[in-house]
């Protein structure tokens, strides 16, 4: 589908060269990433032979398309403007939060600057190729997500609205990607370069905040009573592009054109499109510039560095002496400690992800419709602590998603060089210097907030969930295939998908707060199942230390 998509952006050659982009360096560049992006790059010589892995592209897609079937259920049920608000909004959520947790290390990837600006290439079509390259990928999965509601739109509501939906969708894609860019190149542009690495990382956790917090109040413009919901505008209406589309929907298939509709069928059409232009005539053509300055350290920050390394290996090395058992063990948990603080993208995709912990956290807690005052003064008498006990979660399984990719991937033949009977160790100590950095400092906060506002009463149970969420954790790590730490070239289609991820672990402590609710108050059989899963996660830490090197991917 990525040559298909990209022939379709040929036909866009005369616009791109009215901007000043060279279209023959353009599509050649975007034809040598996509390439480049189907291919891996093998560091151990011993597995050469062994075939790509080509299928995670497509389960991703394929859950893309599942869950758009359920966005597809609510056209049966709702009314055309309710369902196309809502639709709109789904498309526009994920595709914004899929560019932002799946796609930021290659946003803001410097490698290009260095491999390509040296060349007769302009700043404008290096910027006009990142994006194009980014925009294929995305299309593919809004239209993985758009089908199933886009065929329900045709045979529910007729031919005018699900032909409406495929540009209004399109037009969505569009909006997200130039948002998103403009803000990153707004702070690229006028950030000052020493703090430019931490004011993006910020700036990725305040965009994920949004985005999640926008989902949250488009569905509370509808009223639903009885199953039938209504629509009142209001007056920020006129700020939401879902707004805008399934007004504009509702105007082309019903033929209203008064005011309202005349605006916001205009405003749906022109504004994803004006924003496009507006990113790529004023931002582009400094945009290479401001990047180069990520992978650009002064002098001054070469002495912060340097002092980190004369602390933090301290710590590091001490608490991997306290839990690892073998040299081999502690070398890769102070190894993995030390790369996860410096490394530049590791950090701009781990750290945004935790905004979904206090965003899920205030769903799940405040969101019953009362206010926030009745809900506090109730809390205690609840038993709400469960959720707290399994959202960090979050922290380590984004985290270990993250762990086996990095620019660096070539200094993983250090892995190979000396005689190591079981690599499985440098997973091992890997993967518990994750849980100790991410995962128990989150979890003992939440386990305060809990003695706080419940009492001490909640302490077996959060002993409970401390080691279900181990177990889990070490369980998906057996499961999974195997990568030794920062061993992986990082590109779009290995790393795509994140975003899915996250819902998937959504849906595992979903399952693991509704099965816990069920045992709160029986101390007995809540200490049988802590002793069960105790033992359980020894057997699969153990399990994992004895991994061979014929069950390591690269």
């Amino acid at each position: 589908m990525g040559k298909l998509l990209l022939r379709f952006a040929r036909l866009f050659a005369p616009v791109f060269r009215k901007q000043g982009v060279d279209t023959g360096l353009l599509y050649a560049i975007v034809e040598l990433k996509l390439l480049m992006d189907s291919r891996r790059v093998y560091v151990s010589w011993r597995q050469k032979n062994q075939k790509e892995n080509n299928s995670q592209m497509t389960w991703t897609l394929l859950m893309y398309t599942i869950m758009g079937g359920f966005a597809g259920l609510l056209i049966v049920q709702l009314p055309i403007i309710p369902a196309m608000m809502i639709f709109h909004a789904f498309v526009i959520f994920m595709m914004a939060m899929t560019l932002i947790t799946d796609f930021s290390s290659v946003l803001l990837d410097t490698a290009d600057n260095q491999i390509i600006l040296p060349r007769p290439v302009n700043g404008k079509t290096l910027f006009m190729a990142r994006l194009i390259h980014i925009l294929i990928y995305l299309v593919q999965f809004s239209i993985s997500i758009s089908v199933i509601p886009v065929i329900i739109g045709f045979i529910v509501k007729g031919p005018v609205v699900g032909s409406m939906m495929i540009l209004t969708s399109q037009l969505a894609v569009l909006f997200s990607v130039s948002l998103t860019y403009i803000l990153y190149l707004l702070v690229l542009r006028y950030s000052n370069e020493q703090k430019l690495k931490d004011i993006v990382s910020n700036f990725q956790i305040a965009m994920t905040i949004f985005f999640v917090a926008g989902y949250q109040v488009v569905p509370r413009l509808i009223d639903i009573v009885d199953l039938e919901a209504t629509y009142h505008p209001a007056w920020y209406s006129w700020l939401l592009p879902p707004v805008w589309m399934a007004i504009a929907i509702e105007a082309v298939s019903a033929g209203i054109y008064d005011t309202q509709h005349s605006i916001m069928l205009i405003l749906a059409v022109s504004f994803p499109i004006l924003l496009f232009w507006a990113m790529n005539k004023y931002l582009a053509p400094n945009f290479a510039k401001q990047l180069d300055a990520l992978g650009n350290t002064g002098q001054k920050n070469v002495r912060i560095s340097d002092s980190v390394v004369k602390t933090t290996p301290g710590i590091s090395t001490a608490l991997g002496r306290l839990i690892s058992r073998s040299a081999v063990e502690r070398a890769a948990f102070s190894n993995t400690w030390r790369i996860t603080g410096r490394d530049k993208s590791f950090r701009l995709q781990f750290y945004p992800s935790l905004a979904y912990i206090p965003v899920l956290l205030f769903i799940f807690v405040f969101n019953s419709g009362k206010n926030m005052g009745q809900v506090m003064q109730e809390l205690p008498q609840s038993n709400k602590f469960i959720i707290l006990m399994y959202l960090p979660m979050f922290t380590v399984n984004t985290a270990v998603s993250l762990l086996g990719f990095s620019e660096n991937f070539q200094a993983s033949w250090i892995y190979h060089a000396p005689p190591l009977a079981r690599p499985g160790e440098i997973i091992s100590g890997s993967l518990k210097a994750m849980l100790v950095k991410f995962f128990f400092p989150v979890y003992f906060f939440f386990l305060a907030v809990a003695i706080f506002v419940w009492g001490s009463s909640v302490i077996n149970d959060f002993l409970m969930g401390l080691f279900n969420s181990l177990f889990c954790i070490l369980a998906v790590a057996n499961l999974s295939e195997h990568f030794l730490p920062f061993s992986r070239q990082p590109n779009v289609k290995q790393q795509s998908g994140k975003f899915l991820n996250i819902i998937v672990q959504f849906i595992v402590i979903g399952v693991l707060v509704g099965l816990h609710f069920f045992i709160v108050g029986k101390i007995w059989f809540l200490y049988g199942v802590t002793a069960f899963t105790a033992i359980g996660s020894w057997l699969l830490v153990r399990k994992l230390q004895s991994i061979q090197w014929n069950k390591i991917s690269v």
